[in-house]
């Protein structure tokens, strides 16, 4: 046994120079490494339940919100182009009266615009088109909360995952009894504690990516919608 211990010494230096370790240091190290920590979702969700389910009804809600939106705000079903061409042909030929009728059989943006704009055209053109805006504003106000409340959840989801934080690390100090294994809690419960604030942070990041696309494509849709009801309102002539 000596002599071995004198051979594993004389050829430890050698594996270290080589760039190598050992067979049997490698299997003691391997027998003393730690084992990686896997964490307890049903512990970490025990700790703080409300906060979590509060935060997946946000992340939930936003989703939802998101997707309806994009389900319900298409340009096809805002503006269809059968739509256009035929309201464009009878403003062309200034038949105003079928124009107003077939815009109350379709009923859509666009054709909300137009209803407003034939029904103030004997107040001049100006008085039309600020009719239309004001139209084009009302119809999009729900549009608009829905981005509202997107943005909304984007800033309390942080607030609320700080706060399960800050109440899991109050509880923790609160029960610290100046013994090892009060220590051992402490940094438990203070790692536990902080799963709220991540959380938190990734239902608020979802809901500004999902704000930010909405954004855009209310933008875009809505000033298409308008580019075209300015341009249909020249055809509309004051009586």
């Amino acid at each position: 046994m000596k002599y071995f211990l004198y051979l594993l010494c004389l050829l430890g230096p050698i594996y270290h120079v080589m760039g190598d370790t050992p067979p049997v240091i490698q299997k003691m190290s391997s027998a003393t490494a730690p084992k990686p920590q896997i964490i307890d979702f049903k512990k970490v969700y025990a700790s703080s339940p409300m906060i979590y389910t509060l935060l997946g009804l946000m992340s939930i809600g936003s989703m939802a919100v998101w997707l309806y939106t994009l389900a319900t705000f298409r340009p096809k079903e805002i503006m269809p182009d059968n739509f256009c061409k035929e309201i464009r042909e009878l403003l062309g030929h200034a038949k105003y009266e079928h124009a107003k009728t077939f815009c109350e059989k379709k009923p859509n943006f666009l054709s909300s615009l137009i209803s407003t704009g034939l029904a103030t055209r004997n107040l001049g053109a100006q008085v039309m088109i600020d009719s239309m805006k004001a139209e084009g504003k009302r119809i999009s106000t729900p549009f608009w909360q829905r981005l509202s409340l997107l943005n909304d959840i984007a800033i309390v989801a942080p607030m609320i995952g700080l706060l399960g934080t800050v109440i899991g690390m109050f509880y923790a100090f609160y029960d610290v009894n100046r013994s090892i294994e009060s220590i051992s809690a402490l940094f438990d419960g203070l790692g536990i504690s902080v799963g709220t604030t991540v959380v938190g942070l990734i239902v608020a990041i979802l809901a500004m990516l999902f704000a930010t696309t909405l954004k855009y494509r209310l933008v875009k849709t809505l000033t298409f919608v308008e580019n075209e009801a300015l341009t249909l309102s020249t055809l509309i002539q004051p009586k």
